[in-house]
């Protein structure tokens, strides 16, 4: 653009002097050197000095020739274009100086603004133009930086969902060892002494084995419960969760279910049915509750599972494997566990809506 104007400026001066007639020789020369000066702060060197100089040449050519005055265009639009202001005076102020009483100077200085009013929207729209490059590059550089965090969440996530699933094996295979594994040990010490005494004392032999049978049939009660919490096979939805409330015949269950159960997400779901169960073992083992109240709920915030018995509670309650494994779990999806046991047992699990979900 400033080789278009710059070019047309110098060839309609070009033009004008040679229909006047204005071939002289000193003025010819001050042209030649405008024009060389020009052509090497455009192609080669972008420098105020060659500004002023230009500016200096053309004071000198309009004070042989009021014509010179038109290229004055030239150095009013290089000050226009960077924001010059004080360069823009000194041009003005000789502009003023030469063109004062002076009628024929109206077309050059009409001409003067028109290059500065061009300088003034080229510079305009060039400097819309880097803010919108600018904008450009920053969404560029935020989208990339969007998709690296979005890749690291995955990536998280995963590693979270595979900690978790290791996590909950070594609770299952510690619930296994602890529990049923040192009960089945005790049950077989215990019919290996029936066996040694059956000859000697009968009646006994045969007492210690039905105390064995006893023990053995709450050990296989006890492992029921410890694999309870082992993700099932089956596809996990509303119909799995009322499977599980069915089957539970410790004690009555009245089920509540509110909202959409399409939109939950399915990691939420899963989260929930693992607690649900966790719950349900629990009361079975420790409550000795008559009845108990279950709820779910879904909406566009939170995904919520409440559970409350009727039974004896505790004082004093021991957070044991259990308890912490819901925990854990729930704050893995950011959150949050309430747990209440004076008056029966009481547990809430808030499980938040992402909000690419909540927009979904």
């Amino acid at each position: 653009m400033n080789y278009i104007v710059k070019s047309v400026l110098i060839i309609y001066f070009i033009v004008k002097i040679i229909m006047d007639q204005m071939l002289a020789y000193e003025p010819f020369i001050l042209l030649l050197a405008v024009i060389a000066l020009t052509i090497l702060k455009e192609k080669f060197i972008d420098s105020n000095y060659l500004t002023i100089a230009v500016l200096l040449l053309l004071g000198a050519g309009a004070a042989m020739d009021l014509q010179f005055l038109a290229l004055f265009g030239l150095p009013v639009y290089d000050y226009m274009i960077k924001r010059s202001y004080w360069g823009l005076i000194v041009a003005g102020a000789v502009i003023v100086f030469f063109s004062i009483g002076e009628y024929e100077a109206v077309h050059s200085l009409a001409l003067i603004v028109l290059c500065g009013i061009l300088a003034f929207t080229q510079q305009s729209s060039h400097k819309e133009q880097q803010q919108l490059m600018n904008s450009l590059d920053n969404e560029r550089r935020l989208r990339y930086e969007l998709e690296q965090t979005k890749l690291k969440l995955l990536r998280s996530s995963k590693e979270i969902a595979s900690i978790t699933e290791v996590k909950e094996r070594n609770r299952i295979a510690r619930d296994i060892h602890d529990s049923v594994g040192h009960s089945i040990a005790g049950i077989l010490i215990q019919l290996q002494a029936a066996y040694k005494l059956h000859a000697k004392d009968e009646s006994k032999s045969m007492e210690m084995v039905s105390k064995s049978i006893v023990r053995l049939s709450g050990s296989i009660e006890l492992l029921r419960d410890t694999v309870h919490n082992i993700k099932p096979r089956e596809n996990i939805g509303i119909e799995y969760v009322k499977n599980i409330v069915d089957n539970f015949s410790f004690c009555p269950v009245q089920l509540k279910l509110n909202g959409d159960f399409n939109a939950i997400p399915v990691n939420h779901l899963e989260v929930l049915i693992a607690n649900l169960k966790e719950s349900l073992t629990n009361a079975s083992r420790y409550s000795a509750a008559t009845g108990m109240d279950i709820a779910i709920d879904i909406n566009e915030r939170y995904s919520r599972l409440y559970v409350k018995d009727n039974g004896v509670g505790c004082a004093v309650m021991k957070e044991g494997l259990g308890l912490s494994g819901m925990k854990e779990r729930v704050r893995n999806l950011g959150g949050t566990v309430s747990i209440l046991s004076d008056n029966g047992f009481l547990i809430v699990c808030v499980i938040p809506r992402e909000e690419k979900e909540e927009l979904a």
